[in-house]
Parts: C-alpha cells; structure tokens; sequence
C-alpha cells in the first residue's frame, strides 16, 4: 500500500514538473521591454571646416513589450573627462522622434548634429517605462572622429 502511494505521488511530481519545464503551467515569467541603442553611423566622421558631425539615433524594443520615454541624457566627454551634460524631456523626445512610445518590437529613429568641437565621444542614457509599468534603462555609446 505504502509502495503504491509513493509511485502515485511520483507520478503526480513527475507529471506537474513535464508541465513547468514545457511552458503549460501557466507561469511564463515576467518580461520587460528591452532598448537596444544604435547610431548611423558610428563612428561619426569628421565633417571638415564649419561643417556639423550628424548622425540617426535609432532605438528598437527588442523584448516584445511597449515603452514609453522619459529622459534621454546625453554625456558629453573629451577624452575621459566628463564635458558637459543634457537631459532630453518627453516633449524633446517627441520632437525628435514624432513620439516618445516606441511599440512592441518596433523601433524609432531620428536624425541629430552636433557643432564640431574637441568632444571625442558621448553617452546616452535612455529611460522609460515598459507597458508593464517596469522602469528601463539603456546605454549607448557614440565616438566623434577627430580631424
């Protein structure tokens, strides 16, 4: 009796593990929305005298949820030093961008310049809030090639 008991409670184990390890136990986990950051091109070439450096900022949800932008903060350096900092509201972001909601496994580009100076590199900092109401954050680093 004490044998059969214990081959049904195997059993019953066995058959709820088949179930997680297969997806069908109805626990997916929880995702959130990831930002990749890249830039076109990268890095940027010199323009010549008077010129600006420009470049397309492009950022893709990559995880299969919505996000919404709140902050761009863009980190100005020369060399390593930390040269000068701004901080792009959401009403910033929608003038770029045409919005600040970038959907499911979409993404949102926008073109940008930056007068020539003796900047070597900066990095942005983008932050949001998936359709989960999860906080996001990403990084990207952009280079500025000198003359």
């Amino acid at each position: 009796m004490k044998s059969q008991k214990k081959m049904w409670v195997l059993l019953i184990l066995a058959v709820i593990l088949m179930m997680f390890l297969s997806g069908c136990g109805g626990v997916t986990g929880l995702k959130t929305a990831k930002i990749n950051i890249s830039f076109d091109p990268n890095p940027v070439p010199y323009p010549g005298e008077g010129g600006n450096w420009t470049w397309t900022l492009i950022l893709t949800e990559s995880n299969g949820i919505g996000v919404t932008l709140t902050n761009i903060k863009f980190d100005s350096y020369i060399q390593e030093q930390l040269a000068s900092t701004e901080n792009w509201s959401e009403d910033w972001i929608t003038g770029l961008f045409d919005s600040n909601y970038i959907p499911a496994s979409s993404s949102l580009q926008g073109g940008l310049g930056r007068k020539v100076s003796d900047l070597t590199h900066q990095i942005l900092t983008v932050e949001g809030v998936d359709d989960d109401d999860n906080p996001i954050e990403a990084t990207g680093r952009l280079d500025f090639l000198s003359q």
